[in-house]
C-alpha cells in the first residue's frame, strides 16, 4: 500500500473543484465550435447545465466520451438528436444506492438509466468488500443466482468492469463491512488489535478507490461503534480526501432524530471530514424545523455537512429492523436461533407489543408473503402481527424486507427536507430490470422512479422548487460532494454524461402496488458519450466505468 494522502491535498482538491463549478458563464457564446465533424450533436434543446443557473438555448456536441462544444454555431455531426421542446441536462447522480447485487445480476442498470441516472453511488453501511474472516455475505450484496468471486472492494470493482455496466459506479467502504471482517457481528468493544485491523481495512478500501467511509447506525454491526471510535475511523478516510456518509442512529418515541444529527456533527468536527446524512425525512418521528435549524447552524459554524433524500414517504429495509436492537445482534443464523428460544421470543414479543404494524408490507422471495401487509399475513396465520413477523423471519431464515405505506405526515417532512439547498438526491434503491423477479421480492418504487418523480411531482405538479434547482440537486451538487471534477455540469471538456427529457411528460410510473415500471419522458441518456437510452428505449449498451475516489492507488485490489 502507498503512503496516505495528506489532508492538505484534500482541501486543495475540493477548493479547486468548487471554483471550477462556479466558474464560467451560463451560456457558451465565448466558445469556438469544433471544425472537425463530431460524433453526436444534440440540437435545439433547452440546456439546464447543472449549475442552478437559468436555462439557455444551445446545442451540445460530443466526440468520444467528452463534451466538445455547447453553443449555437453550426456543427457537423455523424448523428444528430433533435431536442426541440426538450431539456438537455447533465446525467443524474444517485448519491445513495444499494445496487451491488442488482448490477452483479444485470449490469445494464435499467431501472436507473431509464430515469436518467448515469452514475450510481453504492456502499452505505455495507460494501461489496472486504468479505474476510467472520464476515458473511449480506443478501443486499450477494444472493443467488449471483456468486461472489471477490474478497475486496477493489476485486468487486474489477468484477463489475469486466462484466460490463450500463452506468458509472462509485462506492464508499462500509464501516460495518470492515468491522464484520475484523471481528464479526458481536456487540462488544473491539480490542486494540481489532481496531488496528479495522483501520487497515479502511486504508485498503480507500486505496482501492472508495470515495469515503459509510456507516448505518441502526444496523448490526454498525450500531456497535461509539462516537469516539467513528471519529478515529473517519480520520483515516479523511487523510485520503474521503467523506463520511451516515444513516444516523435509529429513533424511538421520545428519542428525537436530532440526537443522531448531533453525533454526525461531532464526528465531522472531530475528524475534520465532510459529512453527508442519508435519507433525511424517512422518519415521521423527526422534528424537521429543529433538524434544519441545527444543520444550518453547523454549516454557518464551518461544519461541512449536507444530506440527501428520495421523494417518497416510506422506506424499504431489512425485516429484522422491526426487532428490538439487541435482538438483531449476530448474523442471520444467530437471529433465527434467538427467535426460536421460548424465553427470548417472549421477551421480544413483549417489547414489540405496542408497535403499530398497520403500515408494514412484506417483500420476500416467498410468494406466500411477498407484497402482503403484515396484518393480512397475521390474519392468515391466526396470530398477532408481532407473532407473524417472527414466524416469517424463522421461515425465511432471517431474510426478507419491509416496505412502509404512505402517511401524510412523512410527505410533509420529506418535502420540507428536500427544499433546502444543501440537500441532494439519493434513491436508496437498487438497479434492477423490470422483468426479473429477485430474491428481494417486491422492490420499492424508488428504485424505478426517484429522480423522475422529483421532476414530475416536485417541479411540474407541486412547484416545490425550480427545474434548474432540481437538476442541480441531481448533478453538480452530488458531483461536488464526491469531488467528481469532470461530471455534473454540461460544459466543454467534461465527460459526456447527458440526459434529454421532456419536461411536460417526464414521470415516474412505479407505484407501491406495481413498482417494477420504467419511467416515461426520458428520451435519451448518454453515458460516457454512448447511448444507453435512445428514443425512450434502453439500448442495452454497457459503456459505464468504475469511478475511483481521491485516495486511489492504481494496481491496488
Amino acid at each position: 500500500m502507498g503512503q496516505m494522502a495528506k489532508p492538505q491535498k484534500k482541501i486543495l482538491r475540493r477548493a479547486a473543484l468548487a471554483g471550477f463549478l462556479l466558474a464560467g458563464t451560463t451560456t457558451a457564446d465565448a466558445q469556438s465550435p469544433p471544425s472537425a465533424q463530431v460524433d453526436i450533436l444534440i440540437k435545439n434543446g433547452r440546456v439546464v447545465d447543472g449549475t442552478g443557473g437559468s436555462w439557455f438555448r444551445a446545442d451540445v456536441a460530443i466526440t468520444g466520451d467528452r463534451i466538445v462544444y455547447v453553443g449555437r454555431a453550426p456543427v457537423k455531426a455523424r448523428r444528430v438528436i433533435d431536442a426541440a421542446g426538450k431539456v438537455v441536462s447533465p446525467g443524474f447522480i444517485d448519491m445513495h444506492s444499494h445496487s451491488e447485487f442488482g448490477l452483479s445480476l444485470d449490469g445494464r442498470g435499467l431501472s436507473k438509466v431509464t430515469q436518467g441516472i448515469t452514475t450510481e453511488v453504492m456502499g452505505e453501511h455495507l460494501s461489496a468488500g472486504p468479505v474476510l474472516g467472520p464476515a458473511t455475505d449480506d443478501p443486499m450484496m450477494v444472493t443467488p443466482p449471483v456468486k461472489r468471486t471477490w474478497t475486496t472492494l477493489g476485486g468487486f470493482f474489477s468484477y463489475l468492469q469486466k462484466k460490463g455496466i450500463g452506468l458509472n459506479v462509485a462506492s464508499y467502504i462500509g464501516a460495518g463491512q470492515v468491522r464484520a471482517s475484523a471481528m464479526g457481528y458481536e456487540n462488544r468493544q473491539p480490542t486494540p488489535a481489532e481496531m488496528d485491523k479495522i483501520k487497515q481495512l479502511i486504508r485498503q478500501g480507500m486505496e482501492e478507490g472508495a470515495f469515503g467511509l459509510s456507516n448505518g447506525m441502526s444496523y448490526v454491526p454498525n450500531m456497535f461503534f461509539d462516537t469516539a471510535q467513528l471519529i478515529e475511523l473517519c480520520k483515516v478516510a479523511a487523510s485520503y480526501g474521503g467523506i463520511f456518509t451516515i444513516h444516523i442512529r435509529n429513533v424511538s418515541p421520545g428519542d428525537p432524530r436530532d440526537k443522531g444529527l448531533k453525533e454526525a456533527i461531532e464526528i465531522a468536527k472531530g475528524a475534520r471530514i465532510p459529512v453527508e446524512i442519508f435519507h433525511l425525512g424517512a422518519s415521521a418521528q423527526m422534528e424537521p424545523d429543529l433538524f434544519i435549524r441545527d444543520v444550518q447552524q453547523a454549516r454557518a459554524d464551518g461544519v461541512d455537512i449536507t444530506g440527501n433524500s428520495y421523494p417518497y414517504e416510506t422506506g424499504w429495509t431489512y425485516l429484522t429492523q422491526a426487532l428490538p436492537a439487541w435482538a438483531q445482534e449476530g448474523d442471520s443464523a444467530a437471529i433465527v436461533a434467538r427467535l426460536q428460544k421460548p424465553d427470548t421470543r417472549s421477551r421480544i414479543l413483549a417489547e414489540m407489543k405496542d408497535r403499530d404494524f398497520s403500515t408494514l408490507k412484506v417483500a420476500s422471495v416467498n410468494p406466500e408473503f411477498d407484497g402482503k401487509r403484515l396484518t393480512q399475513i397475521a390474519d392468515e396465520m391466526h396470530v398477532s402481527p408481532q407473532e407473524a413477523l417472527l414466524n416469517i423471519l424463522v421461515n425465511m431464515k432471517g431474510e426478507g424486507f419491509q416496505i412502509g405505506l404512505p402517511t401524510g405526515k412523512r410527505d410533509a417532512i420529506v418535502t420540507q427536507m428536500l427544499n433546502n439547498p444543501w440537500m441532494d438526491i439519493g434513491s436508496d434503491g437498487i438497479a434492477l430490470p423490470a422483468d426479473v423477479r429477485t430474491s428481494f421480492g417486491s422492490p420499492h418504487p424508488r428504485s424505478f422512479g426517484s429522480h423522475t418523480r422529483l421532476l414530475s411531482e416536485y417541479v411540474r405538479e407541486r412547484h416545490v422548487f425550480s427545474l434548474e434547482e432540481a437538476v442541480r440537486k441531481m448533478t453538480s451538487l452530488p458531483a461536488n460532494r464526491l469531488g467528481l471534477a469532470d461530471r455534473g455540469i454540461l460544459r466543454e471538456g467534461l465527460k459526456a454524461d447527458v440526459v434529454v427529457f421532456d419536461p411536460a411528460t417526464i414521470k415516474d410510473m412505479a407505484t407501491y402496488e406495481n413498482p417494477a415500471q420504467y419511467s416515461q419522458g426520458v428520451d435519451w441518456v448518454l453515458v460516457n458519450g454512448k447511448a444507453v437510452v435512445a428514443d425512450g428505449k434502453p439500448t442495452n449498451a454497457l459503456p459505464g466505468h468504475v469511478l475511483r475516489g481521491p485516495g486511489y492507488r492504481p494496481g491496488t485490489r
